[in-house]
């Protein structure tokens, strides 16, 4: 799998790094695209890439896409970042594979995605993801990612289509949100409750449980929320730091 420029390819390949740095994941392997062109044009009609609050754009994941595509062209080869190398790497508390860390899955290679999703499955870790395009072009990967909603509205439209989602509310937002009828629509991110509480665990302790990941959509389960930690929310929030 050799070094290729953009222009040469027939779509959006992805990159697997074998461990990861992020404090919220924990240190599991990671999906990426080839560059950030890639990442960019993957999540183009997204509404929060689009209106500019997408977290992963907008944050600490743009670095490490860099990262990624920097080492693959110094070493003028991808072979690092194939998924049967990246998992043979992997760290040995890894349980859980993260689909992706920017970018959409759902405009990427096919047969790519489903090959590090059937080589994940077969180590046994739980897939981690989600899809903004569920409705249209990531609907072949319903019961493989979680479906990224707006808000619940949109997440009830995906539940009715067959989809476990995620669901971006404001920020602020605690405990489980209920249907009208009392059953659970959907519980809070436990990695973000244990953050706000200034506590710490992860989505790979979330994986590494008898249940395995709350957001691995081959399993039954409700959808999970994450208050509003996008770039907007942020710059809100330092603002009020500053002026505190």
């Amino acid at each position: 799998m050799g070094f290729q420029p953009v222009e040469k390819r027939s779509g959006l390949h992805i990159a697997v790094a074998a461990e990861s740095s992020n404090r919220k994941t924990g240190n599991v392997p990671t999906v990426w695209l080839r560059n950030l062109d890639d990442a960019r044009a993957s999540c183009q009609g997204c509404k929060q890439y689009d209106d500019g609050t997408c977290y992963a754009h907008g944050g600490t994941p743009v670095i490490g896409q860099t990262s990624v595509t920097r080492t693959a062209a110094r070493a003028k080869s991808w072979r690092r970042y194939h998924v049967r190398r990246a998992l043979a790497d992997r760290h040995h508390a890894a349980r859980m594979i993260r689909f992706t860390a920017i970018g959409d899955a759902a405009r990427c290679d096919r047969g790519e995605v489903k090959e590090a999703m059937r080589e994940a499955k077969r180590a046994g870790l739980s897939i981690v993801g989600y899809t903004h395009f569920w409705e249209t072009d990531g609907k072949w990967l319903r019961g493989r990612l979680m479906a990224s909603c707006d808000d619940a509205e949109h997440a009830r439209k995906a539940n009715a289509a067959g989809w476990r989602a995620t669901i971006v509310v404001p920020a602020g937002t605690t405990g489980t949100m209920r249907n009208g009828d009392g059953s659970v629509f959907a519980v809070e991110c436990p990695a973000i409750a244990a953050e706000r509480m200034g506590k710490k665990y992860t989505c790979n302790e979330c994986a590494s449980t008898r249940r395995g990941a709350l957001c691995d959509a081959s399993k039954p389960g409700p959808n999970v929320y994450f208050a509003d930690h996008g770039p907007v929310e942020r710059e809100r929030k330092r603002r009020l730091t500053v002026i505190a």
